[in-house]
C-alpha cells in the first residue's frame, strides 16, 4: 500500500465517524425532550452514556488511525534488504597472500583503580598500570604472613611499587622481610630489607640480608642472649654472606647492595611491658605506635632531610660494604602498643608531614588487622609514592 492509499483510508475512516457520532447526538437529543412514562431519567442517562462511549471511540479510532499511517510511513522510507544471494567462488592453484596484521607492541594503558587499596589525593597514574614481569626469574611481586609469638601478633606484606612493576622492562621486587621466634618462643625476631635501585641484583642481596639475619639473630640469643646482641658482629656476617652471594653470581659487591633492619622482641614482663632490640643499617625504619595516639613516631633508621627541596634517596650505609655503620638500641612497649619495621616506600609517606597517610595507618592499624587488609594498606595509593613497600607489624598483647 502506498504512502497515499493510507492516507486516504485514514480520511475515509475519520468522516465515517464523525457522521456517526453527530447521528447518535441528535438522537440522544430527541431521546432525552421526549417524555416518557415510565423510566424516564433512566432512559435520559443510557442515552447521555452512549454519546460519551461513541464519541470516545471516535477520538480513540482517529489516534490509532494516525499513529498507523505514522508507522506506515516510516516503514515506506526505511531501506529494505536486499535479496541477492551470495555466491561463493573456489578457486584452484596456491592461495592469494593474505596482509598480515601488525604483531601488536606492549604499551601502557590505564585500567580503573584498584579500590580495595586506600587512595590518598589524587593518587599515582602508575597505580592504574598493567602489572608486567622483569625478564629474569624473581621473587613473587607480594609477599604475607600472620603469625602469633607469645604475647606478640605479627603481620607481615610486602608489595611491589607501581615504579617496578610497570616500568619497560620491569623490575623485581627489591624489598625483602623474614620472620622468626627463638626455639622457646620467648623472642620473636624480624628483618626487613631494601635493596637498592641502582644494584642490578639488590633484590638477591635483600632476599639474603634478611634471611641470614635471622638466622644469625637466633644463634645470638641463644649463645649470648638478649641483653648481650652485638650489632657488629651480627651486621658483619650479614655483610660476608651478601659478598659471598655477589661472588657466586660472578657480580660487583655494589651490585648486591641492600640496606637492613633488624628487630628482637623479648617476651612481656609482669606488668606487661615489653622490651625490644633495633639496629639498621640505612634508611630502612622503625616506628612506635601508642594506642592512645593515632600517630606512628619515628623510633629508628637514618632520617631523611624532609626541610631539603628534593630528598634525596642516598644512604650512607649498606650492606655488603660498610657493616661497620650499623647502629643499635633498646625500646619498650606498653602494653597494647606496636613496633613496626618499614622500608622507605612506607617510611617516606608516613614522614611526609603534608599528607594524612600516617594517620591512616595509625587509625587502621591501632590493632591487629587480617593478612589480608594489612597487604591491601601496604599497596596503598597516593602521589609519587613508587617504590615498593614493606612492613611488619608486632603488636605488644601483653596484659594492660
Amino acid at each position: 500500500m502506498s504512502r497515499d492509499d493510507g492516507r486516504r483510508d485514514g480520511l475515509m475512516g475519520g468522516r465515517w465517524r464523525a457522521v456517526l457520532f453527530v447521528a447518535v447526538v441528535i438522537g440522544a437529543f430527541i431521546e432525552v425532550s421526549t417524555e416518557h412514562r415510565r423510566y424516564g431519567p433512566l432512559v435520559d442517562m443510557f442515552a447521555l452514556a452512549a454519546v460519551g462511549v461513541v464519541g470516545a471511540a471516535a477520538v480513540l479510532g482517529s489516534e490509532s488511525a494516525a499513529t498507523l499511517a505514522r508507522q506506515r510511513d516510516r516503514l515506506a522510507q526505511e531501506p529494505r534488504p536486499s535479496t541477492t544471494v551470495p555466491v561463493c567462488r573456489y578457486v584452484t592453484g596456491p592461495a592469494a597472500p593474505q596482509p598480515r596484521s601488525p604483531r601488536p607492541q606492549p604499551f601502557l594503558r590505564e585500567r580503573p583503580t584498584d579500590l580495595s587499596v586506600p587512595r590518598f589525593g589524587d593518587g599515582a597514574r602508575a597505580q592504574g598500570y598493567p602489572w608486567l614481569l622483569p625478564e629474569r626469574t624473581v621473587q613473587n611481586g607480594i609477599a604475607a604472613d600472620e603469625a602469633t609469638v607469645g604475647a606478640f601478633t605479627i603481620r607481615a606484606a610486602s608489595v611491589i611499587g607501581p615504579g617496578h612493576r610497570c616500568g619497560q622492562p620491569a623490575e623485581p621486587r627489591q624489598d625483602s622481610y623474614r620472620i622468626g621466634r627463638s626455639r622457646d618462643s620467648r623472642y620473636a625476631i624480624v628483618a626487613v630489607a631494601d635493596g637498592l635501585s641502582s644494584a642490578a641484583w639488590s633484590d638477591a642481596g635483600a632476599t639474603t640480608a634478611s634471611s641470614q639475619a635471622v638466622t644469625l639473630l637466633r644463634e645470638q640469643i641463644e649463645t649470648v642472649g638478649f641483653g648481650g646482641l652485638d650489632v657488629k658482629e651480627l651486621y658483619g656476617r650479614i655483610a660476608e654472606s651478601v659478598a659471598a652471594h655477589a661472588a657466586g653470581r660472578g657480580v660487583a659487591t655494589s651490585h648486591v647492595a641492600t640496606v637492613l633492619i633488624t628487630a628482637v622482641l623479648a617476651e612481656p614482663d609482669a606488668n606487661g611491658v615489653a622490651e625490644a632490640w633495633v639496629a639498621w643499617l640505612g634508611d630502612s625504619s622503625a616506628w612506635m605506635l601508642d594506642p592512645h595516639v593515632p600517630l606512628w613516631r619515628f623510633s629508628a633508621g637514618e632520617a631523611k632531610d624532609r626541610a631539603a627541596t628534593v630528598v634525596s634517596n642516598e644512604v650512607a650505609g649498606r650492606l655488603p660494604d660498610a657493616p661497620q655503620l650499623a647502629r643499635d638500641h633498646y625500646v619498650t612497649l606498653a602494653p597494647g602498643a606496636a613496633l613496626a619495621l618499614v622500608t622507605d616506600g612506607i617510611g617516606d609517606a608516613w614522614a611526609d608531614p603534608a599528607g594524612n597517610v600516617n594517620e591512616y595507618f595509625a587509625n587502621a592499624w591501632r590493632s591487629p588487622v587480617p593478612a589480608t587488609r594489612f597487604t591491601a594498606d601496604v599497596g596503598f595509593d597516593a602521589p609519587q609514592c613508587l617504590d615498593d613497600r614493606t612492613a611488619v607489624a608486632m603488636w605488644n598483647g601483653g596484659r594492660a
